[in-house]
């Protein structure tokens, strides 16, 4: 698929310090790219640029094949940003508020009342338009912005750090709005420190560190390159066939290790795919109880991959 965001050796220092450090990926259409990082390790500073509200020293970033350095407006029209911030000026409505920033758009508007419609509904702010921003809670705070970021229709969604401060029923919603936008083949960039949601939601995912990306690929892949290449296996086998699937197991080209602890057996298979672990034992008649990889979560990675140094 045809990248909608294409990252090319961006480079941003402030002060003599390096934010952003040759960072170069793409996400495609359709997909949702997760960025995680500790503070300081340079995300908002990427997303800014990537958003046209910072110039990188070094590199581009194209946005559906549009520079950000010298197409700015035309990329503008496709790029939708949510700051982690939220402001509001006091004494307006989600519709005033709304309203507002769809008359920045090159809308007619019957357009702008029906977007608004729209994005009210996505979010479930459809009956809510009178009450004002003030009074809103931080979830329906988090909506709203989201709402005002997809005002326009945007092909490709910039969001920093949209599920901060959201209670858990709140955090489920958002992910869900995630899903149907990216459903709806949007390209979808999220900074977030709340690694199970980017773990629920990223098609890719990359960690930052001191400026740099340090690990990027799909979870699977990030578990993979964790493990250095290698899968971790536990496996319960029926009673009496221990000390067998031991002797099958070692026999096998890709296993590397296989050793009995505590009745089960803890395999370490060399690649990416643990499959050839089933197949020799059901060859062998081994009755197997339980089959389970350690592949370690996102949080587990993200430990292994940094090392909590800042820029």
């Amino acid at each position: 698929m045809a990248a909608a965001i294409e990252v090319r050796s961006v480079t941003k220092t402030y002060d003599g310090l390096t934010a952003v450090d040759r960072i170069s990926f793409s996400l495609p259409r359709g997909s949702t790219m997760g960025l995680i990082g500790p503070n300081g390790a340079g995300k908002t500073s990427l997303l800014r640029i990537i958003a046209t509200l910072s110039i990188a020293d070094r590199g581009d970033v194209l946005i559906d094949g549009l520079s950000v350095r010298t197409q700015t407006r035309q990329v503008r029209r496709r790029l939708g940003f949510m700051p982690a911030e939220f402001g509001c000026p006091r004494g307006l409505t989600i519709a005033e508020y709304l309203e507002y920033f769809a008359s920045l758009y090159d809308l007619t508007v019957d357009e702008q009342r029906q977007r608004i419609r729209d994005v009210c509904e996505l979010t479930e702010l459809a009956g809510r338009e009178a009450t004002f921003v003030s009074s809103l809670s931080t979830g329906n705070r988090q909506r709203l912005l989201l709402a005002k970021t997809l005002l326009h229709d945007p092909e490709v969604l910039i969001l920093d750090e949209p599920a901060s401060g959201l209670d858990p029923r709140a955090r489920t919603e958002l992910k869900s709005i995630i899903r149907t936008l990216a459903g709806l083949g949007k390209a979808i960039l999220i900074s977030s420190h709340i690694l199970p949601d980017i773990e629920d939601v990223s098609d890719s995912i990359g960690i930052m560190e001191a400026g740099r990306l340090v690990r990027q690929g799909s979870l699977a892949e990030l578990q993979l390159s964790a493990g250095g290449g290698q899968q971790r296996v536990r496996l319960r086998v029926g009673s009496g066939q221990a000390e067998s699937a031991v002797a099958v197991l070692r026999g096998v080209a890709e296993v590397v290790e296989c050793h009995l602890v505590d009745g089960e057996l803890r395999v370490l298979v060399s690649g990416p795919d643990s499959s050839c672990v089933l197949e020799a034992l059901l060859r062998s008649r081994i009755r197997i109880q339980l089959f389970a990889e350690n592949t370690g979560n996102l949080e587990e990675i993200f430990m292994q991959s940094t090392a909590g140094m800042v820029t």
